[in-house]
């Protein structure tokens, strides 16, 4: 059950992550089955997010997004202050 649950974890990773890392990442937690696998997991969720966010650029959109939304409540909260004069 452990095992499957890593493996649908390792196979959420960008495509050219799993081809390089993913039997070796399997093989390891196989090895490692029998004591703690908590670890493996927040390890796989850790590298998940850095896979996702930092190398496949996912980043670029969520600053942007933060940006226009910061944009958006300044320019709001200007006219507010201006309607409310």
């Amino acid at each position: 059950m452990n095992r499957c649950l890593y493996r649908c974890l390792v196979w959420l990773h960008p495509l050219a992550f799993r081809q390089q890392f993913e039997v070796e990442m399997l093989g390891i937690f196989d090895e490692a089955a029998a004591e703690c696998v908590g670890p493996f997991f927040a390890d796989g969720i850790v590298s998940l997010a850095r896979q996702w966010l930092i190398r496949e650029g996912a980043w670029k959109v969520a600053v942007a997004a933060i940006g226009g939304l910061l944009h958006i409540s300044l320019v709001l909260g200007g006219l507010s202050t201006v309607l409310h004069k």
